[in-house]
């Protein structure tokens, strides 16, 4: 039989960095050596009980174990709709305005199928997650890495992006609060993006699945700025929110004509969200407030007491302003960071994420999330 082989396409993906880190995860435990996980952003916090027993109560009904509405459940957007009205002050139309995603990643990889062309740019932040790049892979588009530099405290310099990519680009990823560095954008950045997109056409995919991962400043929504429902869709998460993680649900929000374009991608990809999760994800976010809160506040302490340990480490010079990740320069006598994430394997059972998996500029960085109990993270010993 004639051997099959994969796509070109396929290919020409480099291996995904978060299914690397498993599979070095699961070599540890088939060996029995017992390690602290602070590599993926998987909260270790059980989700809401109230949500739980919604889940529960709605998936014994009947009607919700058939195909559900490819836009997402009324209530659901309704709630959204709600929520966002509170948190940002901005007012969407549910029906128009409003896509509940199965998880914002699904939403974030499937947006260029709707809209970017082989040979396209696709505008991708680095260091930045690694899906905004497997997107741009997938349809086939060329990828302009753009700089997040420590010097410009990790905002991209817009001014600095070709004239030649500006006129080919079509889509921009920007994400803050910022994952791997932690930093906020603060308002006057945002107008610049969003005048910057409109000025050359470009389609703003704003994640912004950290928005309620701070700790001092609330972070914005892109939203919020004057004229950026003209070129912005925005992404938010429930599994940062509420450590709803393995229930994928998210949503989009922003220009009607860029949902419809996406709407009409899953509904030739995906069947629906099984709609006892979209009841839960409601009550998350019409009762659950103060789990938030009380989130914020556990993760403040989980960073207060980590970055402690860093100065022994010889890390001199971290980030963790928000979200529940440090990002931090690696210590002296290392070559990268993929040399230091070996060491804390190998030598501290350790397994932290090397900078440079999030792209090129992310030499010389490392990125701990503080995913695991307070009490694991004081015996920490990089």
């Amino acid at each position: 039989m004639r051997k099959i082989k994969i796509s070109n396409r396929l290919k020409n993906f480099p291996p995904y960095l978060f299914a690397e880190i498993d599979r070095k995860k699961f070599q540890l435990k088939e060996k029995g050596v017992k390690f602290v996980d602070l590599s993926i952003g998987d909260p270790d916090i059980l989700a809401p009980q109230a949500v739980v027993d919604a889940l529960y109560s709605s998936a014994r009904i009947k009607a919700n174990q058939k195909y559900a509405l490819d836009q997402g459940s009324p209530s659901l957007r309704q709630s959204i709709k709600g929520w966002f009205a509170g948190r940002f002050g901005v007012c969407l139309d549910q029906n128009k305005e409003i896509v509940p995603l199965i998880g914002s990643k699904e939403g974030l990889v499937h947006l260029p199928l709707a809209f970017v062309n082989r040979g396209e740019y696709v505008i991708c932040p680095s260091p930045g997650y690694p899906g905004y790049r497997s997107a741009a892979r997938f349809v086939e588009a060329k990828i302009h890495e753009l700089p997040l530099l420590e010097k410009n405290n990790f905002l991209p310099d817009l001014a600095k992006i070709p004239l030649t990519v500006r006129n080919k680009a079509k889509l921009i990823y920007v994400n803050y609060p910022n994952n791997p560095t932690s930093v906020l954008a603060p308002k006057a950045f945002l107008k610049t993006l969003v005048d910057f997109c409109s000025k050359y056409g470009i389609i703003l995919a704003y994640d912004n699945a950290y928005s309620e991962m701070y700790f001092d400043s609330k972070p914005k929504s892109i939203l919020e700025i004057s004229a950026a429902k003209e070129i912005a869709v925005e992404f938010h998460s429930f599994s940062k929110t509420f450590c709803m993680t393995g229930f994928r649900i998210g949503w989009a929000a922003g220009n009607q004509d860029l949902l419809a374009g996406l709407l009409k991608v899953k509904t030739n990809i995906d069947s629906g969200i099984f709609t006892a999760i979209q009841d839960s994800a409601k009550i998350a976010l019409d009762t659950q407030g103060k789990y938030a809160d009380d989130l914020r506040k556990a993760f403040k302490e989980r960073r207060d007491v980590f970055v402690k340990n860093l100065d022994k480490a010889g890390i001199k010079k971290y980030y963790a302003q928000a979200t529940f990740y440090v990002w931090a320069k690696i210590p002296a006598g290392f070559e990268s960071s993929l040399d230091y994430c070996d060491y804390l394997l190998t030598k501290k059972n350790i397994v932290a994420t090397p900078g440079v998996g999030f792209g090129s500029f992310g030499r010389g960085f490392v990125r701990f999330a503080l995913t695991v109990d307070k009490n694991i993270l004081e015996k920490v010993r990089l």
